[in-house]
């Protein structure tokens, strides 16, 4: 029998060779692995590598990266990144993290999609250190590059919306300090980021609202409230402007405050417009209360039964007179009404300008004559023709002469002046009253703000009259510009219209 040492043992197992165990674990690994002989020709490659490129076994292209004819340090794509010189050193014995590249199959032939990939060199060596092969281990970045682009391209659109918008956009950090600079902010307060940083940017507020904002803000802070109010600030200019600010808090994923972002933004002709509103149903309330005095008068004349006969004629004068006036106020409560939505409708016939002309200044006379003015015309209207609404272009007329009537002091002089070029045809209104200053000049066809500059409250009116003169001239396709060389020096409306190929003054 032979000796017992020669038969296996029942428990006796076949080791793996560390060469299997290598190619298990070159096939099995998760990291795209390619081998490259020392000369640069792929020698092999593992299945990780086969799903990244999407280069499949028994493929073409496979069988053409395996193949002498491709060699990785004549690659174009690898030579004009740099990867080629990184490789070079992986191939002189060092071990080399290669950058990230973008590289494309599609310039082999293939049909997979485009990598971001970074990859690490490493050159395996024998026992004398010779290179005997380099092993390429790439990972795959394509979602964290795509998503850090996305986020870039975010960023990149907010910045252009921050510098597109006329908001003031900041940000903050979560306990409410500026440390951040802000384009925006800077150029419309004219502070420099040391200046507004931190909580320098109160020093923009107008003094009155300094406080109330900050203990405003120092609140939301600390309950990380949304932060919305309205506050005056400091333009670059000097002067102060209303905005409206929002500012909230941006949490991060575990529910913490992160930062806070906000936007100021100039509300300022609003809040003007809201005032001028405000005090315009002051003034209406005041001007339709005024005539209600002397009408309860007049009635109670009527009303005692013994008034005798000129009592109650001065009595009815009144209430006729009084009646007038609220009516006219209404009325022009109307056309406002119809201005502002769109709904004034002209009739285009032509139109006499002598004939228009003369019937506007018997509207406005009474009034003129009242305030002992001197009047007089300048200029000839004859055979001159508009084409337009004639009780509309009264109407303009009578409101730049009733204009100079009332903002004239008692005594004063008006002019009524035509000018005829072969183009056009201008009716200008001069007076020497209380003028204009340079702030209001800009302003004074816009709505309510007339009512700002009266001086002479018991001449009536609501401030009205300029915007409807706009209005209507604009309307006949013409336009109304006013002129004054300051307070005290005077006024003058000018209403220019122009001339059609007939010789007539056309309409829109």
């Amino acid at each position: 029998m032979p000796p017992a040492s020669t038969f296996p043992s029942s428990d006796a197992t076949v080791s793996a060779s560390p060469e299997m165990r290598f190619r298990a674990l070159f096939e099995q690994a998760p990291v795209s692995i390619q081998i490259l002989a020392p000369g640069g020709r792929t020698m092999h490659v593992n299945q990780a590598w086969e799903d990244l490129w999407q280069i499949r076994e028994g493929s073409a292209l496979k069988a053409h990266v395996l193949s002498a004819a491709y060699n990785v340090l004549e690659d174009p794509q690898l030579i004009e990144t740099g990867i080629v010189a990184d490789l070079r050193r992986a191939f002189a014995g060092e071990s080399v993290a290669v950058p990230a590249i973008r590289y494309d199959v599609a310039a082999l032939g293939g049909a997979g999609p485009a990598r971001w990939v970074t990859a690490r060199a490493h050159p395996i060596k024998d026992g004398q250190g010779n290179i005997l092969e380099v092993m390429l281990m790439h990972e795959d970045i394509t979602e964290r590059v795509e998503a850090e682009q996305a986020l870039r391209n975010r960023e990149a659109r907010f910045r252009s919306l921050v510098m597109a918008t006329s908001h003031m956009v900041w940000t903050t950090t979560p306990d409410g300090r500026v440390v951040e600079d802000s384009p925006s902010w800077r150029a419309f307060t004219g502070q420099r980021y040391d200046e507004w940083k931190e909580y320098g940017w109160l020093n923009a507020l107008h003094p009155d609202d300094r406080d109330a904002t900050a203990a405003l803000w120092n609140q939301c802070v600390a309950t990380r409230a949304v932060f919305e109010t309205r506050y005056r600030i400091r333009r670059v200019d000097g002067d102060y402007r209303w905005v409206a600010v929002k500012g909230v808090p941006i949490a991060d994923a575990g529910g913490a405050v992160r930062e806070w972002i906000g936007a100021n933004a100039d509300i300022h002709e609003m809040v003007e417009q809201d005032r001028r509103k405000d005090e315009f149903l002051a003034m209406l309330a005041h001007e339709l209360r005024n005539p209600l005095a002397p009408i309860s008068a007049a009635a109670d004349v009527l009303r005692s039964g013994s008034a005798g006969a000129e009592s109650i004629r001065r009595a009815s004068d009144v209430i006729a007179r009084q009646v007038r006036h609220m009516t006219s106020l209404v009325d022009d409560l109307l056309d406002v009404s119809r201005v502002t939505r769109g709904l004034i409708r002209l009739d285009r016939v032509p139109v006499d300008v002598a004939a228009m002309l003369a019937n506007a200044v018997e509207q406005a006379r009474p009034l003129i004559v009242a305030r002992d003015h001197a009047f007089a015309i300048e200029g000839d209207a004859a055979d001159a023709r508009v084409i337009g609404d004639p009780n509309r272009l009264v109407q303009v007329v009578v409101n730049l002469l009733n204009n100079a009537a009332k903002y004239t002091p008692r005594g004063g002089r008006i002019t009524l002046a035509i000018d005829r070029t072969a183009t056009a045809l201008t009716v200008s209104v001069r007076d020497n009253g209380i003028g204009l200053d340079n702030q209001l000049l800009p302003h004074v066809f816009d709505l309510f703000t007339q009512a700002e500059r009266s001086p002479d409250r018991a001449q009536g009116g609501l401030g009205i009259g300029l915007a409807l003169v706009r209005n209507i001239v604009a309307l006949h396709g013409g336009q109304v510009t006013a002129h004054s060389d300051g307070l005290g020096l005077g006024s003058a409306f000018t209403v220019t219209l122009t001339t059609d190929d007939t010789g007539g003054v056309a309409g829109s």
